[in-house]
């Protein structure tokens, strides 16, 4: 295989890693293998790939976005995979957006919380009428590869055999659209059996530290007590006070 065809197909795939967890990724999955198939079938036509490396490149981005590649069919047999999203979120109401109306702020805990390295503080939880927007901050960030170890070895393999110097650069852009699709995807829950789904986020700072707010639908019923948010697996307690 040609080493720029290997550059591009690597960093197609850190790319689509970078993607799964945003919200409406699993309606973008027909959009990002099409585009990433008809590049395969077009280095094929060019003699850029043999038909095992087709279907090795083909697989992997199958597992990039989470999808258990079938295995192969035999002889005059077809296939097909489903692509779609079977955890999808529910959505909103389509009527016109009201302005949430603010209710009380409530003091997250008096604690620093490590996670690969990365230290959360959980600052406030503000609760409005229709939402709760949790505001964070993170100093130092977590190492990114540690946080996502299964994308880390997937990018390892994609990588296999190039040169050091491009092995450094598609490390360093994997890296960057991981810390900026994925490393601050929150989740919430309470003791009252809450389902929220995300609703907005956004997140930025520097050297010292970087700040966010997480949004979330609905707001807390009365009978919660506490919400939980959890970040890479990790599970931080909001009581009410």
């Amino acid at each position: 295989m040609k080493r720029e065809v290997q550059w591009y197909l690597a960093e197609a795939l850190a790319n689509a890693r970078a993607q799964v967890d945003r919200p409406g990724a699993g309606e973008r999955r027909e959009v990002v293998l099409a585009s990433y198939f008809a590049a395969l079938r077009a280095f094929k036509y060019l003699e850029a790939l043999s038909e095992d490396d087709e279907r090795d490149w083909h697989n992997r981005m199958l597992l990039a976005l989470g999808i258990t590649p079938p295995p192969p069919a035999g002889p005059g047999a077809s296939q097909a995979v489903f692509i779609g999203d079977p955890n999808a979120a529910p959505r909103a109401s389509a009527a016109p957006p009201v302005l949430p109306r603010f209710v009380r702020s409530v003091p997250g805990p008096n604690a620093e919380f490590e996670q690969h390295g990365g230290v959360l503080r959980v600052v406030a939880a503000e609760i409005y009428d229709t939402m709760v927007a949790i505001r964070w901050r993170v100093a130092p960030e977590p190492d990114v590869f540690a946080a996502f170890p299964s994308e880390a070895l997937q990018l390892a393999h994609d990588l296999e055999g190039l040169e050091a110097w491009a092995v450094d650069e598609l490390r360093r852009k994997a890296e960057q659209r991981l810390r900026m699709m994925r490393l601050y995807n929150f989740e919430l829950t309470d003791d009252a059996g809450t389902e929220y789904w995300s609703s907005g986020h956004g997140h930025g700072g520097g050297a010292y530290g970087i700040t966010g707010e997480a949004e979330f639908l609905p707001a807390p019923p009365s009978t919660a007590t506490n919400l939980t948010l959890t970040w890479l697996g990790m599970a931080v307690e909001i009581p009410f006070r």
